[in-house]
């Protein structure tokens, strides 16, 4: 019997909507109120169920198991939610425990998200008690409104702002940035270490005595959910092992869930300490990069961004770096993480609009052709799946079925399909163009009840039975797919089909929208407004211009040399950011005049006074410029036009003129690197400072939107509100740099 609950559930709160993601999360005012919360069922629902997708962040102590579909806040147990399957049909239920309270029903509520392919529907929030009792609240998902006065609903999709009372539009620049510091690539920390030395930052050698397994260990606190780890092995004559570790419990290499090991130049595989079944694996140098990489529950291993192999068992918890080794010696370098992008998913019931002797409606497909026959039976999608999966339910067990992925629609023979799961009379297998796979292990009999899906994410296609992976194809897809389903007997079905589509940002954690007006060109990265450039996106970052002395800041990216004393003194104007790079990266910049002397470059200690490894402009003739040596050689004149950069590549420097290389130190730098400039003559101004980090190949750091002398206030506005944040975090801020003057005029809420 349900426990007695006197008092009905009360629902109470507005839940705000950004344009194309909601965000459950962000209702502050969200009020659940109960006598009891065992068995409370939380729902939400749509209208169009199967066009919807629910999903439970992470967020806020909650926790949620795909597999188990069991709910926790603060680490208990507290509710389950219902199937993927059954959520196409009824909506998103949890269904609370007896150790749940108001705290955890609020905050799992608060974390649940939906999206949607259709923008006219509504959600639907009910609360029902052990009594049946019902609350229930309609939430309407309107066009979104501007929010004035500088006010971001972060994390939304959708930042929508408006900027006023900016007293000149010129020389104004917009950054957006979010709190997680650590998505794109870093350093991961290695804070459990026992025996090893680290050097250069990422740099891993075993000092351990004696030899041993057991001696030599490093485990991250870094978390890997969807990323990956890379390095190089520094010889070929000792025994390495890296990878993923879910634990640190041991110091065995048997800690190791997922590892690539180095043998004495011999590579293989090794998980939980054990030797899957494997192929043999090329003999590899000191220059090759390998890596672990997880991409949603699949673990795939690389060698120079190639997949050589992908695991058979499923990764289900959060994972983390792990280095051992045997050998007192043995060494890795350029040691990495890359924490992916979450990818964003929307569900739909996919279109079949080429298709022969199939009778197809909303949610099944019944094969109407006469005579049977491979030939006379198929269905097929134009609907582009470049990462996603497709699914569906087999209407019976006892005739032959085949559905999948296809590149093309070239023919009606089950041959089309390049990745396809077969029900042959109640028996499963795997079909690839027409082909069985190589060593396929046996497969259970399917019911009518079983959802079966065909996945691809990042070219590997995997076969999932109820969500779990049963096979992994060993041939990459490299093209972009569509949904098919064939059969060969008359009356053969399948129902409950479909496509979900998986969206990984290409181009970082911003992105401008079309909308309003606004466009980009992505190959120049220009800005336009009603067909007018206005902005240009610059991913290089704008160096704090916040120590030294002696300068003046007159544009975002300008400093004039303004210090008031004799003309001449090379101490007597500097300037020193606290912007810096880790790794590999480079300042650039423009010489504002020839006829006097400038120097900038790269600073390798805190405060200096000037740049070790430099470039300087003496009255119109370009040196290169190192520490206690000093001028190098002569690199000819210069005009104001022409851009220098001084970069570090692999702790090697190297000198540009407008891209050309003109100069490569002979010097090994290593450690932080920080921008910098001097000069000795009053009024020396630089323009179109710069400084990049090469790792970060995404705008991890910030994206910058600068603004040139055609922009209009309500062009600003427009371009702000189109700038779209591809990530769901609980800290998204704009700043506005005007004559490089950081305001944080919009503060997170």
């Amino acid at each position: 019997m349900p426990t007695k609950n006197d008092s009905p559930p009360v629902l109470k709160g507005s839940i705000p909507k950004t344009y194309d993601l909601t965000l459950f999360e962000k209702c502050q005012d969200l009020s659940i109120t109960c006598e009891i919360y065992n068995n409370l069922h939380v729902i939400f629902n749509t209208i169009h169920p199967k066009l919807t997708h629910f999903n439970i962040k992470e967020i806020n102590e909650v926790s949620f198991q795909t597999d188990t579909r069991k709910i926790s806040y603060n680490g208990v147990v507290i509710g389950i939610g219902n199937s993927v399957e059954d959520m196409t049909k009824q909506g998103l239920i949890i269904i609370f425990n007896e150790v749940a309270t108001k705290e955890g029903v609020e905050a799992v509520t608060k974390a649940v998200n939906v999206s949607f392919s259709d923008d006219a529907q509504e959600v639907t929030l009910s609360v029902v008690n052990a009594e049946g009792s019902k609350s229930v609240k309609t939430l309407t998902m309107p066009v979104p409104v501007s929010i004035l006065d500088g006010v971001v609903p972060a994390p939304a999709d959708q930042n929508l702002v408006t900027f006023t009372n900016i007293p000149d539009l010129d020389h104004l620049a917009l950054r957006f940035k979010t709190s997680s510091s650590k998505k794109g690539i870093f350093i991961p920390v290695f804070d459990h270490n026992l025996g090893c030395k680290i050097t250069n930052n990422n740099t891993i050698t075993d000092i351990a005595n004696p030899d041993g397994w057991q001696s030599s260990y490093i485990h991250s606190s870094d978390v890997i959910k969807d990323g990956r780890v890379s390095l190089r092995f520094g010889q070929t004559d000792k025994q390495v092992m890296f990878g993923f570790s879910d634990t640190f419990s041991t110091y065995s290499y048997n800690v190791l869930n997922y590892g690539i090991f180095s043998n004495n130049g011999v590579l293989s595989i090794r998980e939980g300490g054990n030797i899957p079944s494997l192929p043999l694996f090329d003999k590899y140098t000191v220059d090759d990069v390998f890596s672990v990489e997880r991409i949603g529950n699949t673990i795939a291993y690389l060698k120079n961004e190639v997949t050589f192999y992908v695991s058979c068992i499923n990764s289900t918890e959060d994972m983390h770096f792990c280095f051992t080794s045997a050998d007192r010696g043995a060494s890795v370098t350029d040691v990495l993480q890359h924490n992916y992008y979450p990818a964003a998913e929307g569900s739909s019931a996919p279109t079949f609009d080429q298709s022969v002797g199939c009778e197809i409606t909303k949610d099944k497909i019944v094969n109407t052709s006469n005579p049977d026959g491979w030939h006379n039976s198929i269905a097929y999608s134009s609907g582009t799946l470049k990462e996603g999966h497709v699914s569906l339910r087999f209407g019976q067990t006892d005739k032959q079925v085949m559905f999948g992925l296809a590149a093309d629609f070239s023919s009606h023979y089950l041959s089309v399909l390049n990745y396809a799961i077969f029900s042959n009379n109640g028996v499963i297998s795997i079909r690839e163009s027409g082909h069985t796979p190589k060593s396929l292990p046996s497969f259970d009999k399917p019911t009518v009840s079983d959802v079966f899906s065909v996945k691809r994410c990042g070219g590997v296609i995997t076969y999932l039975k109820n969500g779990m992976v049963f096979y992994i194809s060993t041939i990459k897809s490299t093209k972009d797919m569509h949904f098919c389903v064939t059969s060969a007997d008359r009356g053969a079905s399948v129902t409950d089909m479909l496509q979900c589509a998986s969206y990984y940002p290409s181009n970082g954690l911003f992105e401008i929208k079309s909308i309003k007006g606004v466009s980009l060109n992505k190959a120049t990265r220009e800005v336009s407004y009603n067909n007018t450039v206005v902005a240009t996106i610059n991913q290089d970052k704008i160096p704090k211009f916040d120590l030294g002395r002696g300068y003046t800041v007159i544009g975002v990216d300008t400093l004039l040399f303004t210090f008031i004393g004799p003309d001449s003194g090379w101490d007597l104007a500097y300037f020193y950011s606290s912007s810096y790079m880790e790794h590999d990266g480079c300042i650039s910049l423009s010489i504002g005049q020839t006829d006097r002397q400038v120097m900038f470059g790269l600073a390798i200690h805190e405060y200096a006074n000037g740049p070790y490894f430099s470039i300087l402009a003496d009255n119109g003739i370009i040196f290169v410029n190192e520490g206690d040596v000093g001028k190098r050689a002569s690199f000819g004149k210069y005009t104001t036009k022409d851009v220098f950069s001084v970069e570090r590549h692999d702790y090697t420097i190297i000198y540009r003129k407008n891209g050309s290389v003109i100069y490569t130190s002979t010097e090994h730098c290593a450690g932080d690197i920080h921008p910098s400039i001097t000069s000795p003559n009053h009024g020396i101004k630089v323009t179109n400072v710069r400084i990049r980090d090469f790792y970060t190949e995404r705008d991890t750091d910030g994206f910058y939107i600068m603004f040139n002398e055609k922009a209009s206030q309500v062009a600003i506005d427009a371009v702000a509100e189109a700038v779209s944040c591809q990530i769901d975090d609980p800290d998204v801020t704009v700043e506005i740099l005007y004559s490089a003057k950081l305001l944080d005029a919009l503060p997170s809420n």
